[in-house]
Parts: structure tokens; C-alpha cells; sequence
């Protein structure tokens, strides 16, 4: 027997393509959208309708270049539809953005972290509280929260259930209930790692790529696998560990219980450790950026180390999944100079020459604040996927 169709799912994928149409492209014109989307003029005058029924969407007067006729209109999403809240909860530090329902910035806030979890869910409550308190416009409506999303440096299953978070001292935690109750709202909840990769590919640098890997490091060092335009995620859910690859094998112990994981070199925890070894006492990796910089020969000999470790885990990921683009984001960004030379290096001498050639290297426009663009990202896929009856 053939499936059948649900037409109300295809409604509703409809209405999410016209939203990220919008979203790409804003001030466009409602003719334009079919050709954007691939969807018939009547479908899409039915959807650009509801969304304006709805409030999501608002038209206005688009400038015309001396046409003779009916002025034609452009079409946008309403920047009163809505806030998205997303956050980045790291063992020393809680970042918070919140941004229109398009994606757009509005208010940013960084606030202290704690591994105590309770401490760490009070402090997230208060810290959302404020930036959506001071997202509201002056003397006007407040925009309704449509949706938190939060990404933390754990092994995550496919429901939501945080399975293992090392830098935090987390195990077997249902965190998004504990969240839910919280913070009194509906919480979208992944990987650190996996939302900053979604965020690079809604408004980011892999907008439009199929194939990519996306880097980045703070407390610890993880991966995102974007393989055939999807996120890839594994059996369970666990895929893109690349911060537990070995890459001295006996070295330096990790929070995870092993010994020479990637990430007791490169992340910011790490680097900071080892300067403090060699008597440099930095605060951040900004800091150290800073140094190497003003060519402190300790912090430069660290930045590099560090490169020639992430590409030799680097080219392990290269040889397996061949993708088009590497993305470095996050803190490893901020560093991104010093250790992109011996990364190249390793690179080219790991990975295999075919699979090597056609490879790009790029720094993340998000930079630092990748991941909690990964929780707006994540809160936007999570508000687009509710029935249409409870926007």
C-alpha cells in the first residue's frame, strides 16, 4: 500500500521554506518567492496569507525604480513577531543572546557559570530574564518569547537527555525537564558543538554547503558533521567527538577518564593549564591571542602545538567523511591565526592528497558566539516545527 499523505505536514514544510525564503531574503517582493522556493504562486499566496494572519510576516512599500503602475510591495519577517533566546552554558561562564524571529541580534549578555547544577539553572533564569527584559522596545508591546534553545559541552542523546558532560561533572541528567522547569518555558536542548554547526549553516559561513565539519573549543573541543546537507548524528546521537581522538597516546588526563585526548591540548581550559605551567597566567584566550601577538615565544610554541594536534584529528575526520569546508569556531577562532599554519601543516601531511586538495579552511563569522547562535537556531527549528494552530 502507498503511504499516505499528510497534508497538513506538507503545509507545514511549505510555510518553513517560505519562512527561511524570508529569512535569506529580506525586503523581497511575493512574486520572487515561488522562484525562491520552488512552490506554485497559488501555494505560496496561500502561505505569504496565513503568515500575515498569523502576525509572522509584514508587508511594506519596496522603492521602485520609476515604473509606472501599482507600487509593489516587500515582504519580511515581522520584527514584533517574536523573540528566540539562545545560550552557551560552560562550566566559568553562561552567554546569552536573544535576536528577532529572522535571526537578527538584539540583545547580548555573559554572566558566571557554575558546575553545580542547581546554581547553574538559577543563574540561566536570571540571565534570560534580564536580556528579555531589555529586549523589550521602549514604551512598546512586548514581542512574545517564542523559544530557548541552550547548548552545552556534553554527549547528548537523540532525546534530550544529557549523558555525559566531563568540564561540568554532569552524568545522566533528563536536562531538558530540569530546564523546562527552570525556566517555565518549552527549552530546546543539544550539543554545544551540533547547534553552533546548525547556526553556521542558517547564518553563518556553510549557508547553501552539503558537506562540512565544524570545529570549535571551549571548555573542551568538539565537532559538528554535516554530511548530504544534514546534520549527521550517529547511532545514538553521539557523532563528532573529535575532542576525545587520541592524539598522545598516554598524555595528558582528560575529564572523559582517558589519557591524550585532543582536547587537553586544544581547548581554551587546556592552553590556559599549560601556560600557567610555564608561568604565563592569562585569563582568556584573548589574552593569549594578545601575547602571541606581542611574540611571546611560550604562548606562540602553545598556539602551534595545538594546531599540529587538531590537524592530525583533523585529517582523521578529513579521510573519513570528505568534506568540502572546515569551519573553525567558537574560542578557536580568537586563536585561529596561530594555529592555522600548523594545522595546514598536518593537513597536508595526513590527510590523503585527493581528499586534501579541493579542502577550504575558514574561521567562523559567528566566532564566539557560534553557540549561542546554535541555541537560536535551535530554538527557531523548534518553533517552526509546532502546529500552526499554537503559533
Amino acid at each position: 500500500m502507498l503511504p499516505r499523505v499528510n497534508s497538513a505536514a506538507i503545509r507545514r514544510l511549505n510555510m518553513v521554506r517560505v519562512f527561511h525564503a524570508l529569512r535569506e531574503n529580506p525586503s523581497c517582493a511575493q512574486r520572487d518567492l515561488s522562484r525562491l522556493t520552488g512552490l506554485d504562486k497559488a501555494t505560496t499566496s496561500a502561505i505569504v496569507a496565513q503568515m500575515i494572519e498569523e502576525g509572522l510576516v509584514e508587508r511594506s512599500e519596496a522603492p521602485r525604480a520609476r515604473r509606472i503602475g501599482r507600487p509593489e510591495t516587500a515582504l519580511g519577517i515581522a520584527p514584533s513577531a517574536g523573540l528566540l533566546v539562545g545560550a552557551r552554558l560552560e562550566p566559568g561562564t553562561i552567554r546569552i543572546v536573544s535576536t528577532t524571529l529572522a535571526g537578527t541580534v538584539v540583545k547580548q549578555s555573559q554572566i558566571p557559570g557554575s558546575t553545580d547544577l542547581a546554581t547553574a539553572l538559577r543563574r540561566l533564569h536570571e540571565g534570560i530574564d534580564a536580556v528579555v527584559a531589555a529586549s523589550r522596545p521602549e514604551g512598546g508591546v512586548p514581542p512574545p518569547l517564542r523559544g530557548i534553545g541552550i547548548g552545552i559541552p556534553a554527549l547528548m542523546d537523540r532525546e534530550g537527555r544529557l549523558v555525559l558532560a566531563p568540564n561540568l561533572g554532569w552524568r545522566d541528567t533528563p536536562i531538558r525537564p530540569l530546564l523546562e522547569e527552570a525556566l517555565g518555558a518549552p527549552v530546546h536542548v543539544d550539543n554545544d558543538t551540533k547547534a553552533a554547526a546548525m547556526a553556521e549553516r542558517l547564518f553563518g559561513a556553510c549557508r547553501g554547503v552539503e558537506d562540512f565539519v565544524y570545529l570549535t573549543g571551549h571548555s573542551g573541543v568538539g565537532g559538528g558533521l554535516f554530511l548530504g546537507g544534514r546534520l549527521y548524528r550517529g547511532a545514538q546521537g553521539f557523532a563528532g567527538e573529535i575532542g576525545h581522538l587520541t592524539v598522545v597516546p598516554g598524555g595528558r588526563p582528560c575529564g572523559c577518564g582517558k589519557r591524550g585526548c585532543l582536547e587537553t591540548y586544544v581547548s581554551e581550559t587546556s592552553i590556559l593549564a599549560q601556560a600557567g605551567e610555564r608561568e604565563r597566567a592569562l585569563p582568556d584566550l584573548w589574552a593569549a591571542a594578545a601575547a602571541a601577538r606581542d611574540g611571546d615565544p611560550v604562548v606562540r610554541s602553545l598556539l602551534e602545538a595545538a594546531g599540529a594536534h587538531l590537524g592530525m584529528a583533523l585529517s582523521h575526520m578529513v579521510n573519513l567523511t570528505n568534506p568540502g569546508l572546515v569551519v573553525l569556531g567558537g574560542n578557536l577562532s580568537i586563536v585561529a591565526e596561530f594555529v592555522l599554519p600548523t594545522l595546514n601543516a598536518a593537513l597536508d601531511e595526513h590527510a590523503l592528497e585527493p581528499l586534501r586538495r579541493d579542502l577550504r579552511l575558514l574561521v567562523s563569522p559567528l566566532g564566539p558566539d557560534a553557540v549561542p547562535m546554535g541555541g537560536i537556531a535551535l530554538a527557531m527549528d523548534g518553533f517552526l516545527s509546532v502546529p500552526s494552530p499554537i503559533l
